[in-house]
C-alpha cells in the first residue's frame, strides 16, 4: 500500500511538473509573437527591428496615428515624454508601439516623432512627446474602442494644421 502512493506521489509530482513547464511555453509565446509582428510592421530599411511603421486613418473620431498594420495608436494621460507609467499588467492590454517610428510613405504625420525608454529599457516611439500604445481589444484596423477607456487613454490625432 505504501508503494502504490509512493508511486502515486511521484506521478503526481511529475504531472506538475510538466504543466507548470508547459504554463511557462504558453506565456513566452505570446510576447515571442508579439515582437515578430512588430518586425513584420517595421520598413524594409534593414533595422526591421528597431523601427515602427506609422500611418494615419480616417475614423468618426477624425484622421487617427496607426501603427504599419493600420491599428489606431493611442496615449496615456499618465505617461510623459520622460517617464512611461504603463508597464505589467497595464502593458498587456496596452502594448506599447516599440522601436524608432518611421512614418509611411503615403501617411501626412505633421507631429513630431521620436523615442523614449521604457522602465524595461526597451524603446517605445512617441508622438508629439507621448508614448504610443495599441489597444488589445481592438479587432481590427480603424477600430477605436480604446479611446476614453478610465478617462485616460485617447486615440492619437492627427490634425495637419498643427504641424
Amino acid at each position: 500500500m505504501i508503494a502504490k502512493r509512493a508511486i502515486l506521489a511521484v506521478a503526481c509530482a511529475g504531472a506538475a511538473v510538466a504543466l507548470m513547464s508547459g504554463c511557462s511555453q504558453a506565456t513566452e509565446a505570446p510576447a515571442d509573437a508579439q515582437t515578430t509582428s512588430m518586425q513584420d510592421a517595421a520598413p524594409t530599411t534593414g533595422a526591421a527591428d528597431a523601427a515602427a511603421t506609422l500611418g494615419t486613418r480616417e475614423t468618426a473620431l477624425g484622421t487617427v496615428l496607426t501603427d504599419g498594420d493600420g491599428f489606431t495608436l493611442y496615449r496615456f494621460d499618465e505617461d510623459t515624454a520622460d517617464l512611461v507609467k504603463c508597464v505589467g499588467p497595464c502593458a498587456e492590454i496596452w502594448p506599447p508601439t516599440q522601436g524608432t517610428p518611421l512614418p509611411h510613405p503615403d501617411a501626412v504625420v505633421p507631429g513630431t516623432v521620436g523615442t523614449t525608454t521604457r522602465p524595461d529599457g526597451v524603446e517605445q516611439a512617441t508622438y508629439d512627446g507621448h508614448p504610443l500604445y495599441r489597444f488589445a481589444k481592438d479587432t481590427a484596423p480603424g477600430v477605436t474602442s480604446g479611446d476614453g477607456v478610465k478617462g485616460t487613454w485617447h486615440v492619437v490625432t492627427v490634425d495637419a494644421a498643427q504641424g
